[in-house]
C-alpha cells in the first residue's frame, strides 16, 4: 500500500511533535535511572507509523472521548480477525496539534479507528500492544495512565509486548 505525501507529511509532523516535547522534557523530570524519561521517548524508541484508511461501512461510531475503551473493546471483540490494540499520538483531519489517541490497527498495519470518522490527511503514531490482558477497558490509556504507564516507563517494556506492525518512525 502507498501512502500518499499528504498523509506522510502528517505523520512527519506527529513524529516532530514527539521530538519537540521530548526535548523540551529533557532534564525536567526525576526519572533519570527510567529506561523511558516520558511516554514520548518510549514512542519515540518503538513507536512505529500506522496508515489510516477508511473504516469498514458497518462500523458505527462509538463513543466520543472514549477512545482508550472504544479501540480495546473493538480490538478484543474482532481479535479473530487479527485485529490490536494501538495507542499514541494521531492528528485527526482539521486539527493543528496530534492528540493522544487508541485505536485499532489490522495485520497490514492499517489503522481501524472505532472512535473517529475517518478522513483524508489523519496520521496515527504510536505501539500495538500485542496482550489482550494489557488493553484497557475503563477509560483510561497505558500511556496516558500513571499507574499503567509509569512501570513502562520505569522498567521498559515487557520482551514480546509489542506487536510489529506497520511503518518504523
Amino acid at each position: 500500500m502507498i501512502t500518499p505525501i499528504a498523509d506522510l507529511l502528517c505523520e512527519e509532523a506527529v513524529v516532530s511533535y514527539l521530538r519537540e516535547v521530548a526535548r523540551l522534557s529533557e532534564g525536567n523530570y526525576m526519572t533519570e535511572d527510567w529506561v523511558f524519561p516520558t511516554q514520548y521517548h518510549l514512542l519515540l524508541s518503538h513507536g512505529r507509523r500506522f496508515t489510516a484508511t477508511p473504516p469498514p461501512s458497518d462500523l458505527v461510531g462509538m463513543q466520543d472521548r472514549y477512545c482508550y475503551s472504544n479501540a480495546a473493546q473493538y480490538a478484543l471483540e474482532h481479535r479473530h480477525t487479527g485485529l490490536v490494540y494501538a495507542e499514541g499520538y494521531a492528528l485527526p483531519y482539521g486539527v493543528d496539534f496530534p492528540l493522544a489517541h487508541a485505536w485499532c490497527v489490522r495485520p497490514d498495519g492499517t489503522v481501524l479507528d472505532p472512535t473517529w470518522d475517518d478522513a483524508p490527511g489523519r496520521a496515527y503514531v504510536g505501539v500495538a500492544i500485542r496482550d489482550p490482558q494489557r488493553w484497557p477497558r475503563d477509560g483510561g490509556g497505558i500511556l496516558q495512565d500513571p499507574e499503567r504507564g509509569f512501570p513502562l516507563l520505569e522498567c521498559g517494556l515487557p520482551e514480546g509486548a509489542l506487536v510489529t506492525l506497520g511503518r518504523s518512525i
